[in-house]
């Protein structure tokens, strides 16, 4: 699909944590734009110091049915690009630009998917599983999602909702840090993949730190010969 630019209007911003914003846009001029799961688009931010603008990448983390565009950030984040998106409000016209990206849902329909991500890379993988899940399919479809501790979770209503809704659907949540009272799994995702003993039969994946996509694919590498797909996540900058 071809980059072109577009204007889109901050419709809604949701605080997902006390760090992670989820910003829904709606698209001004054209009133669509045609993209693929997993793919990102690009936002104009103007840069005072030169007079010119910089173009800052994000993954959308709405599917390409869905009539709004979504946005995963992180208020930590001190770069321009967060900085400026973060200061717009309700009502807002952003200069943006896109799809952008080659890390996008791949006709694997032989084979188990799993999604592993860490931090805001949920969002291309959230947009693919969304894409994945509302059409006709058994096909099993597995999240493995690391977060450093409790208060970083979100989207749990909705991902409890996916597994009610799909039988071929499941998600499991690991933390790093977690408290003593946590009961799920920790560890980082790494250590969820390692028990797993056959990985032929499968199509990953891969979106968060270039660390952790590097750690992830040499741990299945060396397992077996499933398919890996990657995008390395370097936050909002």
């Amino acid at each position: 699909m071809a980059v072109r630019p577009f204007r889109a209007k901050v419709l809604k911003i949701r605080h997902l944590t006390k760090v992670i914003r989820e910003m829904t846009l709606e698209m001004l001029e054209p009133l669509e734009l045609p993209f693929q799961p997993g793919q990102s688009v690009a936002v104009t931010v103007p840069d005072p110091n030169s007079g010119s603008s910089l173009l800052r990448y994000y993954s959308l983390a709405s599917p390409p049915s869905s009539k709004h565009l979504v946005l995963l950030l992180n208020s930590h984040d001190r770069g321009k690009g967060s900085t400026f998106l973060l200061e717009n409000e309700i009502g807002a016209s952003l200069e943006m630009s896109g799809p952008y990206g080659s890390f996008t849902l791949q006709h694997d329909m032989d084979r188990e998917l799993f999604f592993v991500g860490t931090g805001t890379g949920i969002a291309p993988l959230w947009s693919m599983m969304a894409t994945l899940l509302a059409q006709p399919s058994s096909q099993p479809i597995t999240l493995l999602w690391g977060l450093r501790c409790e208060s970083d979770r979100y989207y749990l209503q909705e991902l409890e909702l996916m597994k009610n809704q799909y039988e071929n659907f499941s998600y499991v949540l690991t933390l790093s840090q977690p408290s003593a009272a946590w009961q799920g799994e920790t560890g980082r995702v790494t250590d969820l993949l390692q028990a797993l003993s056959v990985v032929d039969h499968m199509a990953v994946y891969v979106c968060g730190n270039r660390m952790m996509v590097k750690e992830v694919t040499d741990l299945l590498n060396k397992k077996g010969e499933c398919v890996i797909y990657r995008e390395r996540h370097h936050g909002n900058s």
